[in-house]
This record gives C-alpha cells, sequence and structure tokens, in this order.
C-alpha cells in the first residue's frame, strides 16, 4: 500500500500461483488496518490468512 492508501502490485505477480497472488493482496490490504509489520499485523494477517506463511514460501519460490 502506498502511503496515498492506493494498492500498488508487481507486474511479475501475474505469473505466481493465485493462493501466493491471494497472499500479496490479503497481506497488502491488511496494511490499511495495520501500516507497519509489528505484532498487530501479523495478528491480523494470521486472523485473516491463517496459512499466510506458507503461501509466502510458494510465492519466494515462484518468483525466484
Amino acid at each position: 500500500m502506498s502511503p496515498a492508501g492506493r494498492l500498488l502490485l508487481n507486474l511479475r505477480l501475474v505469473q505466481a500461483p493465485v493462493d501466493a497472488i491471494d497472499y500479496v493482496i490479503t497481506h497488502e490490504l491488511c496494511h490499511v488496518a495495520e501500516p507497519h509489520h509489528g505484532a498487530a499485523f501479523f495478528e491480523l494477517l494470521d486472523k485473516v490468512m491463517p496459512d499466510w506463511e506458507r503461501r509466502k514460501q510458494r510465492l519466494e519460490r515462484a518468483m525466484a
């Protein structure tokens, strides 16, 4: 999320698996409520996407 509240995505993201894309969008939308990567951010991400770590790993493998 940009400081102006715009969701910006990397064009390479279209090459990622759909569940990894869902992770990126969910991650960025969590920044609407929690702008920084503090404990509250990860608590929210855990709540809305309990398997986010698996999805993140899949994204990292796909983008390597």
